[in-house]
């Protein structure tokens, strides 16, 4: 054979480029789309959070403005200064007036000339957005009516500043590239390998990915390629084994796991018959397990159909939710505060799983 005939570049080194292409073109989209998507699910859960905090605040802002109490305003703006992203929170009159400010120098401004302001006072929307450049990124104005006998008499003006997920991302994109570094890397041994001492071995392997799918460990083909002695017996003989013991401790777990679920929220119903103050338990999701008497009267709801709903569902109280969310960064210990506006005083606690970090539920005591 003529030498200058043959191929100067050989069909293996061949499969490796077009693998390592392959892989990296694939790697390069999903990472795109990841990113992407990373992206959209922190805009989501951003103005998710944000518009909650608004609803809640601006709910609490119209009994406050209902019984005119202004000490009650003002500690409501400063709180929601406090929030995180938050850059600035105000309450505007009809008249687009500044009444409350977190900063006091713009106390009593009449902001007519803002276009967001202006938006804010005149739209028939009962939750609006308004997206405007900021130093850092973009900011969102959140903004809602506050009703007293169905009456807009003011309006909470949230503005929140999107520079943390800016941050976020360009951390994700930064730990993107070297993961996908290290992905091509990894890829690149392993087609290698693959390409030069797995070849012979391709067709015992799709034997033995058929008998896997099928379930047909007792092939004789299958039981003819467990008896080599190399790699892929061994492995043929593990997936054999391996295979029978998941599915059997696979359905063994789920029964364990459901009867388990059962006996400890039976157990936490039990229990809480013999409190004589208010006692609420919450499962994970903030879903109530069982509510007592005294509890619905604290929270001022009907004692009928209340398990199984999210505890928002029947109270939104401003520091009830505070204190629950402050219990959550502090697992397995007892929170105990004064809920004025509830004219009760609380103790809660978050169960926290401490092998798997997993949160279990939530106990809430009025006394």
């Amino acid at each position: 054979m003529d030498k200058s005939n043959r191929p100067k570049i050989g069909i293996v080194l061949k499969l490796i480029v077009a693998q390592l292409a392959f892989f990296f073109v694939l790697v390069v989209v999903l990472g795109t789309i990841m990113y992407f998507y990373q992206q959209n699910v922190l805009m989501e859960q951003f103005s998710s959070n944000a518009k909650t905090i608004v609803q809640t605040y601006a709910y609490a802002c119209a009994d406050a403005k209902e019984a005119k109490d202004d000490l009650q305003l003002l500690a409501y703006i400063d709180r929601l200064k406090k929030l995180p992203d938050v850059v600035k929170a105000a309450i505007l009159d009809p008249e687009m007036r500044v009444q409350i400010h977190t900063e006091k120098s713009e106390i009593g401004k009449v902001m007519q000339g803002d276009p967001i302001t202006v938006k804010v006072v005149t739209a028939k929307e009962d939750f609006l957005v308004q997206p405007y450049p900021g130093v850092g990124g973009d900011y969102y104005a959140f903004s809602m009516p506050i009703l007293v006998n169905m009456k807009k008499v003011a309006f909470l003006r949230v503005d929140y500043s999107s520079q943390s997920i800016g941050q976020i991302m360009d951390a994700y994109r930064e730990r993107a590239v070297l993961i996908i570094i290290i992905m091509l890397a990894m890829v690149a041994i392993g087609v290698w390998g693959v390409s030069f001492n797995v070849g012979k071995g391709i067709s015992e392997l799709m034997v033995i990915s058929d008998a896997i799918a099928d379930e047909k460990f007792d092939d004789p083909l299958f039981k003819e390629i467990a008896k080599r002695k190399d790699e892929i017996g061994t492995l043929a003989k593990v997936l054999s084994t391996t295979m029978e013991t998941v599915k059997t401790n696979y359905a063994s777990y789920k029964d364990k796991l459901s009867f388990t679920q059962m006996r400890f929220n039976y157990f936490l119903q039990s229990i809480g018959r013999y409190f004589t103050k208010g006692v609420i338990f919450l499962d994970q999701d903030n879903k109530i397990i069982y509510i007592n008497s005294p509890a619905c009267a604290i929270l001022s709801t009907v004692e009928d159909g209340n398990i199984g709903r999210h505890i928002l569902e029947i109270n939104k109280n401003v520091e009830l939710m505070e204190m629950l969310s402050a219990s959550l960064t502090k697992p397995n210990r007892i929170m105990k505060t004064e809920l004025f506006s509830l004219k009760t005083s609380a103790a809660v606690t978050t169960v926290q799983e401490e092998t798997t970090n997993e949160i279990i539920g939530i106990i809430i005591v009025f006394y």
